[in-house]
């Protein structure tokens, strides 16, 4: 991916990050919200090929409005860690093929911007068992 399309990508996605904290009840400011791709670009710098923005200096943490205690990390690691997704598979003796699935065009996979290939980790309240947990693999 070429260094202006990384930028965009990266701008989209701290942008949606503040709207989902906003939305959440953290507290945002109307700059980060309406942060423009100039003016991030003059924040964090337009060449990721050359580490400017690297993805380490886009780490958000917001406090919530109601209590100031209860904060929120985003971080965005440099490198994929792929070995997460075997040591799952190893744990649970499952095959690729025996997890639930998830479409990347689906509207939440979208929205936390899945790819094709990846696991994610659904946690559910239940009546029953209290808390339910299950895996899906974005295809």
């Amino acid at each position: 991916m070429d260094d202006e399309a990384e930028t965009y990508k990266l701008w989209r996605i701290r942008k949606t990050i503040m709207q989902l904290s906003h939305d959440r009840g953290y507290l945002v400011t109307q700059d980060e919200l309406d942060q423009t791709l100039e003016q991030f670009k003059e924040m964090f710098g337009d060449k990721p090929s050359e580490k400017r923005p690297a993805r380490s200096d886009l780490i958000v943490l917001v406090a919530h409005n109601d209590d100031p205690t209860d904060q929120m990390f985003v971080f965005f690691p440099d490198e994929p860690k792929i070995e997460e997704k075997q040591e799952l598979l190893a744990r649970y003796k499952l095959k690729e093929n025996m997890l639930m699935r998830i479409q990347a065009g689906d509207p939440v996979a979208r929205y936390f911007g899945l790819k094709r290939g990846q696991v994610v980790k659904i946690i559910r309240s239940s009546e029953t068992a209290g808390r339910y947990i299950s895996y899906r693999l974005v295809c």
